[in-house]
């Protein structure tokens, strides 16, 4: 038996959180103890209430009340602290769950000592896939998936496909490169001996990071698609000004740190 802690880090995400939630505690594994730490970054939507509504007289469940928003990096940092567990899952408050996942990725693990991450297939809630493998970042990538209207992306189609991996397909299971922080499935003892992720990021691109930083430990950072998830996907980065400061301050951030990689 295994235990499996499951941190989630949530700000005013009132319209997913509940479904979240919910689908965790009813498609939590039963042969192995699963723990779920949640941290409210200052919600101003209600979100710790219907926290503590679902968590109520429900065992190994705790929320964490914050001041302020101390961004994703952090929260989930301050949320390993907490946990002494087997397997640590981060996952976002806009993934939800329609059967048992956790069974099927600790047997993955535990059959391949060589992985630190897996990734399991990301769907929308209508069933279509998302395309959430990546390669390395590259500058020439971000400014043509940001800034290309659709018809001209067209003419960068093959390009664009190569970062999100559809060259090699969502089918079989497969190293990444980049792995997405919407859900990741990860050894504790690895999680924790790197310090979790760089909280110089406050919000994208630590998951980059984080991936490659597991991988320079000599561990794999692996898609396993036998397993999948339902993510909402509200893409902040997209939808307004603010985040789209965010995502370009990370990104700077982020090639300061590997390095500027042009194309």
């Amino acid at each position: 038996m295994a235990t499996v802690s499951v941190g989630i880090v949530a700000y005013n995400n009132q319209s997913t959180i509940r479904k979240t939630l919910s689908s965790l505690l009813e498609h939590s594994p039963k042969q192995h103890v699963l723990e779920i730490i949640v941290i409210d970054n200052y919600s101003k939507d209600g979100t710790s209430e219907i926290i503590r509504k679902q968590f109520k007289k429900t065992p190994n469940t705790k929320i964490i009340l914050n001041n302020k928003n101390i961004g994703f990096a952090k929260g989930h940092n301050r949320i390993l602290n907490y946990v002494d567990s087997d397997y640590h899952a981060i996952c976002n408050p806009d993934i939800y769950f329609q059967n048992e996942i956790f069974s099927p990725l600790v047997d993955f693990m535990i059959r391949n000592p060589d992985i630190g991450i897996v990734s399991p297939k990301f769907c929308y809630p209508d069933g279509k896939l998302q395309h959430l493998n990546r390669r390395y970042p590259n500058v020439l990538d971000l400014i043509l998936r940001r800034v290309l209207p659709g018809s001209k992306e067209k003419l960068f189609r093959k390009r664009l496909e190569s970062y999100d991996m559809r060259d090699v397909g969502y089918e079989r299971s497969y190293d990444v490169p980049f792995l997405s922080g919407a859900f990741m499935f990860c050894r504790t003892e690895l999680l924790k001996k790197i310090k979790g992720f760089d909280e110089r990021f406050f919000l994208y691109f630590e998951d980059a990071d984080l991936s490659r930083r597991i991988q320079n430990e000599g561990y794999r950072t692996v898609y396993f698609p036998e397993v999948s998830v339902i993510h909402s996907w509200q893409r902040m980065a997209h939808r307004s000004v603010k985040g789209s400061i965010i995502f370009a301050l990370s990104a700077l951030r982020y090639f300061r740190k590997w390095g500027f990689v042009w194309c």
